[in-house]
């Protein structure tokens, strides 16, 4: 018989069978999160969730030797161990401890396994019943899932996006290139049948070999076009990364991303399309990826260098020297190479005849990056800088015979806002334009006749017109400025001038629009207003209406009419007609303060006489891709790029109908006994006369119902000197024009 055991001896044994049967659990902190195993001892017991906040435990059936218990027959009495990774401590390690049934991962026995979330083990084969499981839980930071979601995402988007780019690419044969180069710019005056420039007539010429071109010219293009034109693909993610940047901190579409391969891909295939949209983006690149796949650099390269559009019909480089230097290019030297490439992102605007001085800040700015890539020694670049553009006499005649030069220049300026810089510098392209001829050659006859027989009395060197029609908004005369030649600074869309009274518009119709009746009657007596005192009327007294106070365009009495209508109504008013130069809420903006161009104003008034409805004063009715036509003979068969007629965009109901005619009646006063009976033909016109202080700016704006015309007049100097005139010279020039 053994010897019993102490009974206090039994119960401490006891004890410690009872603490091996549950594993020692520990209180943690809130939201903290440690791996786990779920255990589950047969498919129809409860799940057990066990902590895994040590380094090592025992897995068996064994209330003395395990940690964690299994009651399940087929479960060893030691079955297995878990230990803590030492290379990944946030993750654990299993192995068998050499038991009966083993552990199964995926129908496979397993010695040792490296646990990762989601894995479930079975404690034997899994074709046994009732078999105990064992489930490893241990899930991924929230923002490393997302990681690896977006990893995988992009991973499979770009796969997917390669795929396509494969796929699109075999659609598209780059080899050959198509031969030959298309037309140029076309601009068609309101016939549809007279150009306004010259074309070239010269054959197009091309040169066979990339290293006959002046290398200067090379070196000059890929500074100013595509600095990594030798290390991208055809598509430069720099270059886009760069763009995104920039446009994103000007709010507004500033600059380009396109390669050299992508121009060409543009300027070559008429599949591309010339419409300014994503999907011409995405052919574009596609396209241009298929050309650095098919062709070497060097050959792109000289491709772009011999079919590049260069304006006035010259397509290449060697087309261009011949044109403005009357030399091969292959003899260019570092001046003229960055004058041609400078003239590339609009050659009709930047050529150095039409515009010597742009085109001179320009190509310093092309040598200056040469200099900056080490394209070329500091010495060099200054040597060029100081050299003088000498342009053939040919040239010079040529385009000198260009039509109304001043709105020539400006559909180019339009269509770049139209189209955007990139795809509007390739040309091939017919624009037509609203342009009257007639009255256009009229226009610059009476203004410098203007200029030449008053200018000199009353003190004002220049000037400048433009007409439109009411209905439409088409320009039909546009005149910047008395002499291109000597400036090419368009006085009508460029130029900023206070508009003096002329402003006046914008108060009395927002006067009326909030209800006041416009025989409401104003002292005629000086005001104070935030702070400033105005002076009172100058041509009348005592109690005075709306009508009376725009005729004889008394400023007390516009101030007394914008305080009652509010400033904020008047600014309102001013752009819903269409000015969009920075307006300021203050009581001087209704005297002229803030500076405005002749051309918004001239629509605002337009407007006006079309019964409010505005539309955006505009040189294009349509763009048509001179590469896209059915009947090559006939360029009115090409496809339709733009309409105005289509554009929603420029036109909206600004005021009432019942406001804008009661403000032509207020404005026919002003011509028939006011301040603008110089102005006067007798055809039912309407208008505003508009002086500055010290003179400085003499204006007059008016229109003709019955002819659907509206122009507006400026005179004065470009350095803002003062004059000796007054707003009634600028209505005399409105009245000559006019008159029958």
């Amino acid at each position: 018989m053994s010897q019993q055991q102490p009974l206090s001896q039994l119960l401490t044994q006891a004890v410690q069978n009872l603490v091996k049967s549950t594993p020692k659990t520990q209180v943690l902190k809130k939201g903290a999160k440690v791996p786990e195993i779920r255990v589950k001892e047969s498919p129809k017991e409860q799940l057990k969730t066990y902590a895994l906040i040590g380094d090592r435990y025992i897995i068996g059936r064994s209330s003395r030797h395990t940690d964690i218990k299994v009651l399940n027959p087929i479960v060893s009495q030691v079955h297995c161990s878990l230990h803590r990774d030492q290379k990944n401590p946030r993750h654990f390690i299993i192995k068998d401890e050499n038991s009966t049934n083993g552990i199964y991962f995926r129908k496979r026995r397993v010695n040792h396994l490296s646990l990762r979330h989601g894995d479930t083990l079975t404690f034997g084969p899994p074709e046994l019943k009732d078999i105990a499981t064992l489930t490893y839980h241990n899930p991924p930071p929230k923002w490393m899932q997302w990681l690896r979601y977006g990893f995988y995402g992009t991973g499979s988007l770009i796969t997917l996006l390669v795929a396509w780019l494969l796929w699109e690419t075999s659609k598209v044969s780059v080899h050959p290139l198509p031969s030959g180069v298309s037309g140029p710019v076309v601009v068609y005056a309101r016939d549809g049948e007279t150009p306004l420039s010259p074309l070239s007539d010269d054959a197009h010429h091309e040169i066979d070999r990339l290293k006959d071109f002046s290398p200067h010219l090379s070196k000059a293009v890929i500074a100013s076009e595509d600095s990594r034109f030798y290390w991208h693909f055809g598509v430069d993610p720099y270059g886009i990364l760069r763009a995104m940047v920039v446009n994103f901190k000007d709010d507004g579409i500033r600059q380009g991303a396109s390669t050299l391969t992508q121009q060409l891909a543009r300027s070559l295939f008429p599949e591309v399309g010339r419409e300014n949209t994503a999907q011409r983006k995405i052919r574009e690149i596609i396209v241009a990826l298929k050309l650095e796949a098919v062709y070497s650099k060097d050959f792109l390269l000289k491709t772009y260098l011999n079919r590049v559009y260069l304006g006035v019909g010259n397509y290449g480089f060697e087309d261009a020297a011949q044109f403005y230097f009357d030399k091969s290019a292959t003899e260019l030297d570092i001046a003229e190479a960055a004058t041609l490439v400078a003239m590339l992102p609009a050659p009709n605007l930047y050529n150095p005849v039409q515009d010597y001085d742009t085109s001179v800040q320009l190509r310093n700015r092309v040598i200056d990056r040469m200099a900056t890539l080490r394209m070329i020694s500091p010495e060099e670049a200054a040597r060029a800088r100081r050299s003088r553009i000498n342009i053939s006499p040919e040239a010079r005649k040529a385009l000198a015979n260009s039509k109304a030069p001043y709105f020539y220049a400006h559909v180019f300026q339009e269509l770049r806002q139209l189209l955007g810089t990139e795809i509007a510098k390739e040309g091939n392209f017919i624009v037509e334009t609203g342009l009257d001829l007639n009255r256009q050659a009229l226009a610059e006859k009476k203004l410098q006749e203007a200029v030449k027989t008053q200018g000199s009395t009353y003190g004002f060197s220049n000037g400048a017109m433009v007409t439109l029609d009411t209905r439409t908004g088409e320009i039909l005369a546009l005149v910047g400025g008395t002499d291109y030649k000597q400036s090419q600074f368009n006085r009508v869309t460029q130029a900023k001038r206070q508009p003096g009274s002329t402003f006046k518009l914008f108060a009395y119709a927002a006067a009326l629009e909030k209800g006041i009746s416009p025989g409401k009657s104003y002292s005629c007596g000086g005001i104070r207003w935030q702070g400033q005192a105005y002076k009172p009327c100058e041509r009348s007294s005592g109690a005075t209406d709306m009508y009376r106070g725009m005729a004889q365009s008394e400023n007390t009495i516009a101030l007394q009419v914008a305080r009652e209508a509010g400033l904020n109504r008047v600014v309102d008013i001013a752009q819903r007609l269409g000015v969009q130069s920075e307006l300021q809420a203050v009581p001087g903006l209704i005297l002229g303060q803030s500076e405005v161009s002749v051309l918004e104003m001239t629509g605002a008034y337009a407007a006006v006489a079309n019964d409010g409805l505005w539309q955006r004063p505009h040189a294009i009715r349509r763009i048509l891709d001179g590469g896209d036509c059915t009947n090559n003979e006939d360029w009115r068969t090409c496809r339709e790029i733009y309409n105005f007629q289509t554009d929603d965009s420029a036109r909206q109901q600004a005021i009432s109908p019942q406001v804008a005619q009661t403000m032509t009646s207020m404005l026919r006063g002003v011509v028939s006994n006011g301040t603008g009976r110089a102005a006067s033909v007798g055809l039912g016109e309407a208008g505003k006369t508009g002086t500055t202080d010290r003179a400085v700016d003499l204006w007059f704006i008016g229109y003709i119902p019955r002819n659907h015309l509206a122009t507006g007049v400026w005179l004065g100097n470009d350095d803002n000197s003062a004059t000796k005139g007054s707003s009634g010279q600028a209505a005399a020039l409105w009245g000559n024009y006019h008159r029958p």
